[in-house]
């Protein structure tokens, strides 16, 4: 089993094919890797395979320091099947990355859940 975060997962994508992105991400957070992608979506049917699905929420634990847009998660779209709404990800701090059925979920850490769509164009055109 592969154990990442969310965005640990992400980065080691970027840094697998950095010699065709030009680039690599530095070590931050989905808040970071939020900012890098400029070009938003409305809806995940206008996502293509390797785009990333954000999700923003309020921690239930008010000590939790919130991070940038109050960005808690970040998985991969991955569509396989016929409702097209998968992606890959790890969905629990140190959990195993695996294919989710559905990008939406009910998360025992935060509340309030919003989903933003991102394009991955800007990497794929080596800007970062």
């Amino acid at each position: 089993d592969l154990e990442l975060d969310c965005s640990a997962l992400i980065r080691q994508c970027v840094v697998d094919l950095q010699r065709h992105f030009g680039f690599a991400l530095g070590g931050w957070n989905q808040a970071y890797q939020f900012d890098t992608l400029p070009i938003k979506v409305e809806s995940v049917d206008q996502l293509e395979p390797g785009d990333l699905i954000f999700v923003s929420g309020i921690y239930f634990d008010e000590k939790r320091k919130p991070k940038p847009h109050n960005m808690t998660h970040v998985e991969m779209y991955f569509p396989c099947g016929a409702d097209l709404c998968e992606t890959i990800g790890s969905r629990h701090k140190k959990g195993c990355v695996q294919v989710h059925r559905d990008f939406r979920f009910e998360s025992q850490t935060y509340h309030s859940m919003q989903y933003h769509f991102r394009k991955i164009d800007t990497w794929l055109e080596g800007v970062c």
